[in-house]
């Protein structure tokens, strides 16, 4: 024995001094079974042990030891036992003592020393049991076949069975599968399953030939089966851990090869079945062949059903499936670590030692991103073929045929499987922290700071607010003209109210375009569209507006009126007034009667709402995708309907009708030909395409999609950012709009600096815009300072911007009023993500890249705020008319038009006004905050 414990490495154990556990201090080792019985007649002590593996730097694996009561002299027998090896290694080292004391003066001489080999034959026969993986397998199929393992295979002699738990996700699930192997009295070794390991392994998105690989030209001549390998490839390390497949095999060979009286391995997989005859023949070739081969591969067979083993126990089946591989103790080879779950993870090591070479798949070329196979193992024919396995039925029938079309099926399900489940991992972590009804865009935390020092008397921030409630007034008087009080309609939606109840008790409102709603079509044409009526950037702009100023001045009519106008332009809803009749009393009338209109029965009273729980419908048609939809930014607008719902001023019915009409534009974009398009734009279209699209999930609670879209937009940035900070691709986009408008080589003109300037600024707000967004969440990885494979990362990419044209940013307003903003909201996704790195960032300090810039420019609270009252006055009411005018497009888009291109020009003195309106008309260009891409009142919660 003394042998095989010097070949074998058995290690040193030593006593926990915090909880008194019997731990495990080798590198790698497992406490001995002498040591772990002595642990179980200590009364009241724990049956698990903690084991460290070679292959992991952070694993500990909590191994299970069914215990058995033991009689009195089997205690004397083994204290005798320990006395006599005792005595035997004091001699042992007193002979070793003598030997070098006798030795000759030769020093030349080696003499070897003498390595025991003990007779040891057990075989170790381990499962590996892991994760269920929908398509691939059914729902539960892991329990199930455990159970059928446990109650139908019989034991085999000289054989320790033990079960591995690989990385189980669900404890409920885990928690099942032990109950039912200790009620068995099984013995199992547990490797957990760590989220905070888990969630460091991140997507592999830079190995590909170019960036953006997924939108690319060569990407879309994949096949549908090469599309879902390229995206499997990006799981890569999530797989490795999450999977831990061949990890989960070589953590059983280290296991195993620290039983002193292993010689036999079988990490087999956790659906193997072993009828006894298929065990006999195995044992028997062992006996004969064991001492000449170091490696036994075991066929396979599938079952498609489990009681045919009960049937037929003794029969032979066909056996063309992938095998199983048995290892003796000293057998060198493990398995590929850098071969994840449904990638050769073990038919790589059976063409390793030559027991695959005439399987073609190992014979393709491999995509250049993959792993490659190992060379020929030195061990190469060292194998023998020998009995054969089950491999129980996984749920699926038609996945387990032995026909060509099955092993399809089973590959590519396999691949679903794999990845649906790690986005359901994910998901499912993410959701610890993610809130739906949380902003989006805007900080809450900043944005509530920001209340609390307006509350609180701060100038700068009143400032702001004292302008935004200045414009949100210009808004609120105009929206409201036009609308009525509709006789015919009550707040309980009844007919002929009496006059003195309707004067009491107020009237849903009426615009006239409401009476042309529900006119009958002259044909199957499209329904009366509102929301294509209207400059969609401008009724988002003026919803956030008043949510703003509600936010801050607490000024209920802001309130009622955003919500007014999102119930009929969205929801084909009458607008209402009097809102505070549904909330409360202002005055109690002698008739008695003041408070009849207000339900006081049932769960409804009190109101929880400011407004009638059910407000009726103007219009039943659906509400249409609008035609600017996919070039103007939601993402503030979802953020104010979010807000108008806490202030109760939106109903839960219309909270959810405004989610499910979101998700009909979410789907629009995801799935649709125009939002495909858009996706594989190499321009800030895409960077505003994944804006969108995040905000909407978020909005609509389609947390999976989001993960999606925040994880594989930083494949874009290698593509958009050269490492020197520019951006090639919006360049030509810039030069391509700008080619039937100027004049060849007419790049130092005016025009084409604004409009460079334009571009290049504008794609670079919305990727700030888009890592704000994703700070704010709380889920997804950094995008700020995310570094592309060549070198690209928008953080440089942003200074650099904003270093070449700095020093503009005195002469020209239009560069100071796009390049300020983006600065400081730069500057807060920059210490945003410092902090989550855990940078300290102090003002001035070597991580401050922005603070050169900040210390020639005002603070954030004055910088776009107009000069003298008289300038903030005309701004407020020019802002308020050009909204309101657009939203309700009375026939003078084309006067606005001009309103706001004479308004560019007067910050253009010098340019060709003619030129300039060619120019932002052919565009599409704004030179206001919409067509900058900046949110309204920014400085207030982004930056």
């Amino acid at each position: 024995m003394l042998g095989r414990l010097t070949t074998r490495n058995l290690g040193n154990t030593s006593r926990s001094q915090s909880d008194g556990e019997l731990t495990s201090n080798f590198s790698p080792t497992l406490t001995s079974r002498t040591i772990r019985k002595a642990k179980n007649r200590s009364g009241g002590l724990p049956t698990y042990v903690d084991v460290s593996e070679n292959y992991f730097e952070k694993s500990n694996y909590s191994y299970y030891h069914h215990k058995q009561e033991r009689s009195t002299s089997d205690v004397a027998f083994s204290w005798a036992i320990y006395i006599i090896c005792a005595l035997l290694i004091t001699a042992f080292f007193s002979y070793v003592h003598l030997y070098r004391s006798v030795q000759t003066l030769d020093e030349r001489t080696h003499v070897p020393a003498m390595i025991l080999e003990p007779h040891c034959d057990q075989i170790v026969l381990y499962r590996i049991l892991g994760n269920d993986l929908p398509p691939r397998h059914k729902q539960g199929q892991t329990l199930s076949n455990l159970r059928f393992i446990l109650e139908h295979e019989p034991s085999f002699p000289k054989t320790k069975k033990y079960w591995i738990l690989n990385r189980m996700v669900d404890p409920a699930n885990e928690a099942a599968i032990i109950k039912l192997l200790k009620k068995h009295q099984q013995d199992y070794v547990r490797i957990p399953f760590e989220a905070d390991e888990y969630l460091r392994q991140d997507f592999r998105l830079e190995d590909f030939p170019e960036p953006d690989f997924f939108h690319s030209d060569e990407y879309a001549r994949f096949s549908k089966v090469a599309k879902l390998r390229t995206i499997d490839y990006t799981y890569h390390e999530k797989n490795l851990y999450a999977m831990n497949n061949n990890g989960g095999r070589n953590a059983v060979l280290a296991h195993a090869k620290r039983i002193p009286e292993a010689r036999w391995i079988m990490p087999f997989d956790g659906n193997c079945f072993i009828t006894a005859k298929a065990f006999q023949d195995i044992q028997i070739h062992l006996e004969q062949y064991g001492n000449e081969y170091k490696y036994f591969v075991v066929p396979m067979a599938r079952l498609l059903n489990n009681t045919e083993l009960l049937a037929n126990p003794d029969e032979r089946p066909k056996t063309p499936e992938e095998p199983q591989v048995m290892f003796r103790y000293d057998a060198e080879e493990v398995y590929n670590l850098n071969m994840r779950y449904g990638r050769r993870s073990k038919l790589e090591l059976l063409w390793r030692i030559g027991a695959l070479e005439n399987r073609r798949s190992l014979n393709k070329p491999v995509v250049p991103w993959e792993a490659v196979e190992r060379p020929y193992s030195k061990d190469k024919g060292n194998f023998m073929t020998v009995g054969w396995v089950f491999r129980l039925f996984s749920g699926q029938a038609q996945q387990e045929e032995n026909k060509k079309e099955a092993t399809s099926i089973r590959a590519f399900n396999r691949l679903l499987g794999i990845q649906d489940f790690l986005d359901g991992l994910d998901e499912k972590l993410a959701r610890k922290t993610f809130r739906q009804e949380n902003l989006f865009l805007y900080d809450e935390q900043a944005l509530t700071e920001a209340r609390f020092s307006y509350w609180g008397g701060d100038a700068e921030v009143t400032r702001v607010v004292d302008e935004l409630n200045g414009v949100a007034e210009g808004i609120l008087e105009v929206v409201s003209i036009g609308y009525e009080v509709d006789k015919s309609v009550t707040v309980h939606g009844g007919l002929g109210e009496s006059p003195e109840n309707i004067k009491k008790h107020g009237h849903f409102l009426k615009a006239p375009f409401m009476d042309q709603a529900n006119k009958p079509l002259p044909s199957m044409e499209a329904p009366p569209a509102r929301i294509n009526e209207i400059n969609l950037g401008y009724l988002f702009q003026n919803v956030t507006t008043l949510t703003l100023a509600h936010f801050f001045t607490r000024n209920p009519n802001y309130g009622l009126w955003a919500a007014n106008m999102i119930r009929v332009h969205f929801l084909n809803e009458y607008a209402i007034n009097n809102q505070d009749d549904y909330h409360g009393s202002k005055s109690v009338p002698d008739e008695g009667q003041h408070l009849e209109f207000l339900s006081d029965q049932g769960y409804s009273f009190p109101s929880l709402n400011r407004v009638p729980r059910i407000i009726p419908k103007y219009s039943n048609w659906p509400v249409p995708i609008p035609a600017d939809f996919t070039t103007t930014d939601i993402s503030y607008f979802l953020d104010a309907i979010r807000l108008l719902r806490r202030g109760q001023y939106l109903t839960h019915k219309e909270y959810v009708d405004l989610q499910s009409i979101m998700t009909d534009f979410l789907e629009y974009l995801v799935n649709s030909p125009s939002g495909i398009k858009l996706a594989q734009a190499p321009d800030h279209r895409a960077v505003l395409y994944d804006l969108q699209v995040a905000a909407l999930a978020t909005f609509t609670d389609d947390l999976r999609l989001y993960l999606r879209i925040v994880n594989r937009c930083r494949m874009r940035i290698g593509k958009h950012f050269l490492p020197n900070g520019q951006q090639p691709y919006q360049t030509a986009y810039a030069n391509a709009k700008l080619e039937s408008v100027l004049p060849p080589n007419s790049t130092e003109s005016p025009l084409y600096q604004r409009a460079h300037l334009h571009y290049t600024t504008l794609n670079l707000q919305y990727w700030t815009l888009l890592s704000r967004a994703i700070q704010n969440t709380g889920v997804g990885r950094d995008v700020w300072h995310y570094t592309a494979k060549d070198g690209g990362r928008l953080s440089r990419a942003v200074i650099s911007h904003t270093g070449q044209n700095f020093d503009i940013l005195d002469s020209n307003p239009v560069a100071r009023r796009r390049l300020i903003p983006l600065l400081h909201m730069a500057q807060a996704a920059h210490i945003k993500s410092d902090a989550a790195r855990g940078i300290r960032h102090d003002w001035g300090d070597d991580h401050d890249y922005f603070e050169r810039f900040q210390r020639a420019v005002k603070n954030k609270w004055g910088c776009c705020l107009l000069e003298g009252r008289e300038a903030a006055e005309a701004e407020a009411r020019w802002s308020s008319s050009l909204s309101s005018r657009l939203v309700w497009n009375n026939g003078n888009s084309g006067d606005v038009r001009q309103e706001a291109i004479g308004v560019a020009n007067v910050e253009n003195e010098g340019v060709d006004e003619a030129a300039v309106s060619a120019l932002w008309n052919y565009i599409g260009g704004r030179p206001d905050a919409i067509g900058s891409g900046i949110p309204p009142y920014w400085m207030l919660g982004i930056a």
